[in-house]
């Protein structure tokens, strides 16, 4: 749940919001709608980082797990050669790599039970996202987002709406408790 009580915030010309009030449920889709210039990135990031912003009132998180994001913005590093198979494997290969530098400190370590902790707060989030299974899955969530000869191909060579596609399948394989989409629909390419 996300809950805002009497929200005010403002820019040097402009004030944004004057004591907004919402919540949003758990298990239920919320839009804000609105026209270009009224906050509603804002109200996005306000929403993600909290304590980057001087507002007045109370903004409530009680969402427990993951939160999922995905930005209206197209942004990619030019220098970084990724393909989409190595960019959607990401976090399922840090939580393998995690696991296998505490299995090493085990090794030689004399004291396990800090470690053995570790250990399974690790394993438990990468269970969680179905991590010995995240390369079929890829495959499968591909095959439906009609991306599935995409593996191989660089982030780099995908239009904004391929891109933003693979944003959406990345967020949501993470197994996100709620997720905020910026604008999800920009770039991509709706046949009508």
């Amino acid at each position: 749940m996300i809950k805002a009580e009497k929200l005010s915030y403002s820019f040097p010309q402009k004030e944004l919001y004057n004591k907004v009030s919402f919540t949003i449920e758990d298990n239920v889709h919320c839009a804000f709608i609105g026209t270009n210039g009224t906050g509603k990135s804002t109200m996005v990031d306000m929403i993600l980082h909290p304590d980057d912003h001087l507002y007045e009132g109370k903004l409530t998180m009680d969402v427990p797990g993951r939160i999922g994001y995905v930005s209206q913005f197209y942004s990619l590093d030019e220098e970084k050669e990724e393909t989409v198979f190595t960019y959607l494997s990401e976090t399922f290969v840090q939580l393998q790599n995690q696991i296998n530098e505490i299995c090493d400190a085990m090794a030689t370590a004399e004291d396990l039970e800090p470690l053995m902790e570790k250990y399974q707060t690790v394993m438990d989030e990468f269970q969680a996202i179905d991590g010995d299974f995240y390369e079929s899955n890829i495959h499968k969530q591909l095959k439906v987002a009609g991306l599935k000869d995409y593996e191989d191909k660089l982030l780099t060579h995908l239009s904004g709406g391929e891109f933003k596609l693979v944003q959406v399948i990345r967020e949501m394989m993470i197994s996100p408790k709620f997720i905020i989409m910026d604008e999800p629909d920009v770039f991509l390419d709706l046949s009508i």
